[in-house]
């Protein structure tokens, strides 16, 4: 009791020193960020100056050249003053040109389904920051594979490569990757071990299985991060490398 009355004492007679805490919001952190809409994208402040898109009146949406839409890991930015035309979208500057957009985004937005994914979810969590491309001289919208497929069709699901995840009345209870998503869950079936009505999955046929797995680390990191331990049935973390 003593040695808790000392301590007491020792705080209350302990100077503290204060500082403030600054405001930080998106459009004033130096990296340049985007915020995804289902009719545009909006660029923060800060992208203005470092993309110098006020010189410019269109901008192509591009991906990989061999890549299909639904597996795009990023959009690239190819700004121009081309005419108008259904690959080349509006770039509106505002009055002040401290911000500016690129509209008409819709039609492509809904051609690739990590951002029908991402278009679901809360507005905090629909922006994204810029990547500089050196070696293409190019700036990028970097997408994150979110198990963007959702299928309750057990004994029917493609057979490329990707990450999964197994639900059970919508809480998850695995979290894997493989090199076929088909034949990977059709073990989960026959080995009876895991409990689960749902997959949602991510199809990556054209990454490195290094890649592959790297994602599977970060869902299964980010699902710590957020309840405080692995899924039921993961035992171990992902390889992150």
């Amino acid at each position: 009791m003593q040695n808790n009355y000392l301590s007491v004492v020792k705080e209350k007679d302990r100077k503290l020193k204060f500082r403030p805490l600054k405001r930080t919001s998106h459009y004033l952190m130096e990296n340049p960020s985007v915020f995804l809409n289902h009719s545009y994208i909006s660029f923060s402040s800060s992208a203005f100056k470092p993309l110098g898109f006020d010189k410019y009146k269109h901008c192509a949406i591009v991906i990989e050249e061999g890549i299909e839409p639904e597996e795009a890991l990023a959009l690239y930015l190819s700004p121009n003053n081309d005419p108008a035309s259904d690959a080349n979208c509006p770039i509106r500057v505002n009055d002040r040109k401290t911000n500016f957009s690129i509209s008409c985004f819709g039609t492509i937005a809904k051609q690739i389904p990590k951002i029908v994914s991402l278009l679901k979810k809360p507005r905090q969590q629909r922006r994204i920051f810029l990547i500089r491309d050196e070696k293409h001289q190019m700036w990028k919208i970097p997408l994150i594979p979110c198990f963007e497929y959702r299928n309750r069709d057990l004994k029917n699901l493609i057979d490329g490569k990707g990450i999964y995840r197994l639900l059970y009345n919508g809480d998850i209870q695995y979290i894997g990757e493989t090199n076929n998503i088909n034949r990977r869950i059709n073990q989960h079936l026959k080995n009876d071990e895991i409990k689960f009505d749902t997959v949602e999955y991510s199809v990556l046929s054209n990454v490195s299985d290094e890649e592959r797995k790297k994602w599977e680390a970060y869902h299964l990191k980010k699902f710590i991060d957020e309840n405080g331990l692995l899924p039921p049935h993961n035992r171990v973390m992902g390889r992150e490398n």
